[in-house]
Formats: structure tokens, C-alpha cells, sequence
């Protein structure tokens, strides 16, 4: 059997588009299978008859990646980046109904009103406090209540890991959440002393440095992976194609794909799995069970969107920051109200103001299902209550995501290394996705570039395996 490609790629998001495209560069033949009518995933940008552009998903792109920065110049996507105005630096929490801004500095710290002074004592007191570890997997909450006392994690990293994560701090794990800070803590008996103690990496010192960059694109986010599909050329990327079976033959995989024109199969000689992970459980399921349980195992918390668009005469004061976020002590049905107008102006025409209201997430999922009417209606009274907004909107739509963002819980370390066993068993099948290494969207591109680069390893190796037996000479696919 001869394969038709050299990799096939099931999932049309970043992370999928990010593998085709870094195989597809070193001259590999790459197939992209989409079940969507679009690529992107997440990523959904539309341009309203009003003159707004909504993200539907993430709406910022933030990253100090060299790498990715001189991808987005590659695709000729230098000229519609745009950046995040400066004033979005500005984060506020809400505490007692009152947005407070983030201290970005130790003095900062001192005089915020987030925390009380007992709570700034037990900050600040974190280098030397020794506690032990509780047994087993520790919680995020657990974890920083014993680091830097309860007030400062509901006041400070309570609401991030839900601007994040849409998370429960008290189900998700600290390990696999926070990394750096949990090894950190392990290493030196406190996260300062642990983050002092990091030892160098030499590799890592030696990469191009670049400041951290947030920014979006004129026409949205999505700009982005339809960069890529442009990339890769339109017969290389298939939506309303479902990979509904994966199998091995050999040396080869068969993956049989269901689209208007019914069942179809077709080989390749490596696959990358790039869907949310339920739906990779399905596709692997008959190679690795137990991988398929681990994804399984991996669940998702649903979000959903709201936009308004007002008239800049409707606010009583201007909204200068990047938005706010409400711990759940808040008991508001919001996680996030994000100013998006303020962050980039060019989503809603001269004066008007966009926001975006996010609700739901795995503390009260159950907000998702609301109509379209409840969900408008909660976000506007929380705009009037909260940011001083008069009226009603002049534009308002929503988005629902049932299956949002992966939710790294306790086992979650356990269950992505039977994943990488299996990798290092099937070394021409392999997976990646938001529930690996971060659910960021430059998370998500990083390691949709790494799972490219280690089927690019394979494929190179057998390709000088083949062109020995054959007494060809071997070069570098570099």
C-alpha cells in the first residue's frame, strides 16, 4: 500500500493548523480533516451589519514567542496585526461590588484595597512560611491558602483561574495548573525561594528574546488559522469531513473520513489527533484503551459569550483597562466582563463600545443553557450595576460553548503521561490539544508546532532508513 500522505491531521484548530503548517513547511504532504464548516475551532470571528468584529472565543493573542511572531510575518499577517492599547494593562478585580485594579508591583501590593493588611502580611510573609505538602494531588486552592493565606486566594486567584481555566480552584490540580510554581515550591519549601533557587537553562538562554506582545488582528483572531489553511492550500484542508475510525496497517495508518459524498479511507504514514480530547478518545479507542480513557477522563467546562455594543454617550465613565474579573465569593453570574473596545477600538465604529460578558465555566455550568434572553439580560444589569452603563445596547449576540475549555483536575499529570506512552509506542501517531501544557491560545499553537516537529523526526528517520536500503544518498530534511 502506498500512502496518500505523509501526515494527516484530524482537527482543524490552531494547534491542528499549527502541526499541518510546520510540516507542510519542511515538505511534507499534509491533509487537514475539519468536522466544522470553518478551521479555527474556538477561534470564531464575526463582523456584525453594525460595524463591530466579535471574537466569539479568546479575543487576545498575548506571547513573548519569537517563534510565533515570525510565523504571523511569514503568512503576510504583519500589516493586520494590531496592538493592545495601553491602557489595557489596567485589570481589575471585583470586590464588594466594586471593580478594584490590580497591583502590578510589591508597593502596589501594600496600598491595593484588594486585601486587607492581615492579608498583604500573609504575602508578603510566603518566603517564610514552612508547611508541608498535603499527600496526593493538591488542589489550587489548597495549594495557595497554605502558600499565601485564604483572603489573597479568593481575592486574587480565584477569579484568575476562572478568567483562565472557567475553573474551580478546588478541583483543579495545582501540579498541572501551575507547574513552575508547585516545582517551585517543592524545590525551595516556598515559591520565592524555590524561583530564586531555578537553575539556569542554558538552551533556553540562548533563544531570541522578545518583550511579551498582546495584540489581535483587524478582522479578528481568525484571521489566523485562516492564514494557515491559505498556507496550506485549499485541497489540504477538509471541513465537513469527520475522521470517524483510525486504524494501523503496517507501517501505514488508514483513517476513514465521513463527508457529503459518504465513507471514505485514507492512508498516511503518520497521523496527529488535534480534536478536544473526548472526541480523540473515539479515534484511538481501538488502538490504546487505556489512552482512550485517560482523554475521556479529561472534562471540559462550558462558557458562554455575550456582546454589547453601546453608544459611547450611554457610559457615565470611560472604561480605561482590559476588564474585570469576579471571584465566585461575588456570587455574580459573570466570570469576566471584558472592555474590548478599550483593549482594541477598532471592534466597534467611532463612538460606540463593545464588551463581552462570559458566564457559566465549572463552578455553574448550568448559566450556559439560559436562553439568549436571560443571559442578555443578566450582562446588562451587571453593566448598569457595575460600569455605570445607562440604557439599553444597540447590539447584542451570543455564543454558547458547551465544551469551552479543558479542566486540568486531580489525576490530569497521570493521564497525559499515558499519553505519552503510547506516543513513545506509536511514534507516528500523536496528540495534542488545549488539555496539554495550557489551554492558551500561543499554548495550544506551541505545542501543535512540537507535535509537527516530532512526526517530522519520524518521518525524516524513515525516510534515510528507506533511502540506505535503496542506496540512495540521505539528506537532512532540515
Amino acid at each position: 500500500m502506498i500512502a496518500a500522505y505523509d501526515s494527516v491531521v484530524i482537527g482543524g484548530g490552531i494547534g491542528g493548523l499549527a502541526a499541518a503548517y510546520t510540516l507542510y513547511k519542511r515538505g511534507y504532504r499534509v491533509l487537514v480533516i475539519e468536522a466544522a464548516n470553518r478551521v479555527g475551532g474556538v477561534i470564531h470571528s464575526i463582523t456584525t451589519p453594525e460595524g463591530f468584529t466579535l471574537d466569539c472565543g479568546p479575543n487576545t493573542l498575548g506571547t513573548k514567542d519569537v517563534r510565533l511572531w515570525q510565523e504571523l510575518v511569514d503568512l503576510g499577517l504583519r500589516e493586520r496585526i494590531t496592538p493592545a492599547e495601553r491602557c489595557s494593562k489596567r485589570r481589575f478585580i471585583l470586590i464588594k461590588g466594586r471593580p478594584i485594579e490590580i497591583p502590578t508591583s510589591p508597593f502596589g501590593l501594600i496600598g491595593t484595597p484588594l486585601l486587607s493588611w492581615q492579608g498583604k502580611a500573609r504575602v508578603l510573609a510566603e518566603p517564610f512560611v514552612n508547611l508541608k505538602q498535603g499527600s496526593g494531588d493538591e488542589s489550587v486552592a489548597a495549594f495557595f491558602v497554605r502558600r499565601i493565606g485564604p483572603e489573597a486566594t479568593n481575592h486574587l486567584i480565584d477569579p484568575f483561574v476562572a478568567g483562565v481555566y472557567a475553573g474551580n480552584p478546588q478541583h483543579l490540580s495545582v501540579a498541572a495548573v501551575f507547574p513552575s510554581l508547585w516545582e517551585a515550591a517543592q524545590r525551595g519549601g516556598s515559591i520565592v525561594r524555590g524561583m530564586l533557587r531555578r537553575p539556569k537553562d542554558k538552551a533556553r538562554l540562548s533563544e531570541p528574546k522578545m518583550r511579551s506582545r498582546t495584540f489581535s488582528f483587524r478582522g479578528g483572531l481568525a484571521e489566523w488559522p485562516l492564514a494557515l489553511a491559505r498556507a496550506l492550500g485549499a485541497g489540504n484542508v477538509w471541513t465537513e469531513r469527520q475522521a470517524v475510525r483510525l486504524q494501523q496497517r503496517g507501517s501505514l495508518w488508514e483513517v476513514t473520513v465521513n463527508g457529503a459524498n459518504g465513507l471514505e479511507t485514507i492512508s498516511s504514514r503518520s497521523v496527529i489527533i488535534a480534536t478536544p480530547a473526548y472526541a480523540a478518545a473515539n479515534l484511538i479507542e481501538s488502538v490504546d484503551a487505556q489512552a482512550a480513557a485517560a482523554l475521556r477522563g479529561i472534562p471540559y467546562a462550558p462558557v458562554a459569550v455575550v456582546h454589547l455594543g453601546f453608544r459611547r454617550s450611554q457610559l457615565s465613565r470611560e472604561l480605561c483597562g482590559f476588564g474585570v474579573l469576579a471571584p465566585s465569593s461575588e456570587q455574580r453570574q459573570f466570570l469576566g466582563i471584558l472592555w474590548t473596545s478599550s483593549i482594541f477600538p477598532h471592534v466597534a465604529p467611532p463612538d460606540r463600545v463593545l464588551t463581552t460578558t462570559l458566564s457559566g465555566g465549572a463552578i455553574r455550568p448550568e448559566l450556559v443553557e439560559q436562553s439568549d434572553e436571560a443571559l442578555i439580560e443578566a450582562a446588562i444589569r451587571d453593566h448598569q450595576q457595575l460600569l455605570g452603563v445607562n440604557g439599553q445596547p444597540i447590539l447584542t449576540h451570543v455564543t454558547r460553548w458547551r465544551h469551552a475549555i479543558a479542566q486540568y483536575t486531580f489525576g490530569h499529570r497521570e493521564r497525559i503521561a499515558t499519553l505519552e506512552r503510547l506516543e513513545q509506542r506509536l511514534p507516528t501517531l500523536q496528540l495534542t490539544g488545549s488539555y496539554r501544557d495550557g489551554v492558551g491560545v500561543p499554548k495550544t499553537w506551541a505545542n501543535g508546532v512540537q507535535a509537527g516537529e516530532r512526526v517530522a523526526a519520524v518521518l525524516a528517520g524513515q525516510g534515510d532508513v528507506m533511502a540506505l536500503s535503496e542506496g540512495r544518498e540521505v539528506r537532512s530534511e532540515e
